[in-house]
């Protein structure tokens, strides 16, 4: 666990999720994996889905993007991917964190689904095994039970990442 100090530390996050998933090796995804996101892929770019068609992760990705980070999603099916990726919030948060630190390192401030499939995962995704070892790594020391003990809930520790405005 990480020591509280983690969560004022400007580049906590960037230590903690972006230099571990960086260094990890992609997983080749599965057929029905690969075929679901072709599926994606073909839908139209700038669809809109209804919100009683948006699964629950979806909706929390949508809800704190404009809250937590500056590069923009311009496309739905990029939020569609990740859902289906991701087993929790949590690991879509991960997701999240990611792609914010790729977009600084880049200088890239808007993702589309080509962005996201040929730029930034270009030879597979994060196994479940690694984003569990880095969920467990990010959790901090809080101070009282109204504190949250991810550091990727607190936007000081992703200065370093951020694109300033």
């Amino acid at each position: 666990m990480l020591d509280a100090s983690y969560k004022n530390r400007e580049q906590g996050i960037e230590e903690v999720v972006y230099n571990f998933l960086k260094d990890c090796e992609p997983l080749e995804m599965d057929n029905k994996t690969t075929e679901t996101i072709l599926m994606i892929g073909m839908m139209p770019k700038n669809v809109k889905l209804k919100t009683e068609e948006k699964p629950h992760i979806f909706q929390i990705l949508e809800k704190r993007l404009p809250y937590s980070f500056t590069f923009k999603i311009t496309d739905e099916r990029v939020l569609l991917v990740i859902t289906l990726l991701s087993e929790s919030a949590g690991n879509a948060m991960l997701y999240l964190w990611y792609i914010q630190a790729w977009c600084f390192k880049n200088n890239v401030q808007e993702v589309d689904f080509e962005t996201f499939g040929l730029r930034i995962f270009p030879t597979g995704v994060f196994s479940d095994k690694d984003l569990k070892s880095v969920w467990e790594n990010q959790k901090v020391q809080r101070d009282s039970m109204d504190e949250s003990d991810n550091l990727i809930d607190y936007n000081q520790a992703s200065l370093s990442i951020q694109f300033l405005k």
